[in-house]
């Protein structure tokens, strides 16, 4: 049956109906529907991607396992730092006792800093510190940082590579007095 015998049989009041049917429906569709599968595409893209992730974490696990049995049977360590306060008038002198530790160790100190504004309510200083030299020589001098009785902890490590070689931008809180 074609279009044109159809509405030659129905009546133009039935055709009429039939047609605002068809537009109700197709807005539905374009208010409903659509938008909700569209969501459904994205839902599902960003399942999958949760479930490749879930899989890399399962491919994990022995790692971590492994991790946490060597974290386990390494030694404790007892930290010396913070025991003991710097007296105020010798954080002047901050760089001959940074570059004592470094100097030994290769490495050449560039800059120490102490922000006086930093000063906490605890009696923690922050200090700046930038040196140049190899990484192994480096990680020596951050343990013998962390063997310095009055440091409170260090907050962060940052390193590039300069024209001069290989920088280290260290920033540690040491816990200092006003006694002295």
């Amino acid at each position: 049956m074609t279009f044109a015998e159809l509405k030659r049989r129905l009546p133009p009041r039935t055709l009429a109906f039939l047609a605002v049917g068809a537009l109700i429906a197709g807005g539905f569709m374009a208010i409903f529907i659509v938008p909700d599968y569209r969501q459904c595409k994205v839902l599902a893209a960003e399942n999958e991607g949760l479930r490749a992730t879930l899989e890399v974490r399962r491919q994990m696990v022995p790692v971590v396992e492994s991790l946490k049995k060597a974290r386990a049977s390494l030694p404790e360590v007892e930290g010396m730092a913070g025991k003991e306060r710097l007296p105020l008038a010798e954080v002047g002198q901050l760089a001959s006792v940074m570059d004592g530790m470094a100097v030994p160790l290769g490495l050449r100190l560039t800059q120490v800093s102490p922000d006086p504004s930093s000063v906490t309510r605890d009696g923690l200083v922050a200090v700046r510190l930038v040196l140049l030299g190899e990484p192994d020589k480096f990680r020596d001098f951050l343990l013998a940082l962390g063997r310095y009785a009055p440091l409170a902890k260090i907050e962060s490590v940052v390193t590039h590579v300069g024209h001069d070689g290989r920088e280290y931008r260290v920033k540690c809180w040491l816990a200092v007095s006003s006694a002295g």
